[in-house]
């Protein structure tokens, strides 16, 4: 009997050290906004709670589309998805992680749009050496997407240097419609 005791405590001391451990981990949000490619309007969101990286970046796995690609996204280099989408040659391929989003309607808006950063503070995620981007981003349009979101100004407030990742996901390719293409915006807290 004493044994037993002597194990359960051993046991809980345990438990109770790796809850600490894993409430000791620092955290960090990432913000996913979804802007429409053709007319740069925001369409909604999802905002995660992840380990802290010490540098904020997106990395990425692609597989190019013979028939059939997909791509994800990861923030950092620990392997914490943050988008999962497949892309179809004279196709359309659809996004499945995350299942959903919120709806645009659901984000708070603030009075006063916040002023656009600088264009240099952008940086597109290069997932494979002939990433399609437009020749011309119009920064302006995307930034005035967002820029009145309280998301925005609570994550600029909070990180007014970091970078913003923009990613354009082209879920088809080949004779893709870019009606069907949206960009994702990522922003760390």
């Amino acid at each position: 009997m004493k044994i037993i005791t002597i194990i359960s405590g051993f046991l809980l001391v345990f438990l109770f050290s790796c809850t600490k451990q894993e409430e000791a981990e620092p955290q960090t949000q990432i913000a996913m906004l979804q802007v429409d490619f053709t007319t740069n309007q925001f369409e909604g969101g999802v905002e995660y709670t992840l380990k802290k990286e010490q540098d904020f970046k997106i990395s990425s796995t692609y597989q190019a589309p013979g028939d059939f690609g997909e791509i994800q996204l990861f923030y950092g280099d620990q392997g914490q998805k943050v988008f999962d989408g497949t892309i179809v040659w004279a196709g359309l391929g659809k996004r499945v992680f995350p299942e959903s989003i919120q709806a645009k309607e659901t984000f708070g808006k603030i009075e006063t749009p916040l002023s656009a950063p600088s264009n240099a503070i952008f940086e597109k995620v290069m997932y494979d050496e002939f990433a399609y981007y437009p020749e011309e981003i119009n920064y302006t349009a995307l930034w005035n997407a967002i820029a009145d979101l309280e998301v925005i100004a609570t994550y600029r407030k909070s990180n007014p240097k970091g970078k913003i990742h923009l990613f354009l996901y082209t879920p088809g390719v080949g004779v893709g419609d870019p009606q069907k293409w949206d960009w994702l915006i990522f922003v760390e807290k």
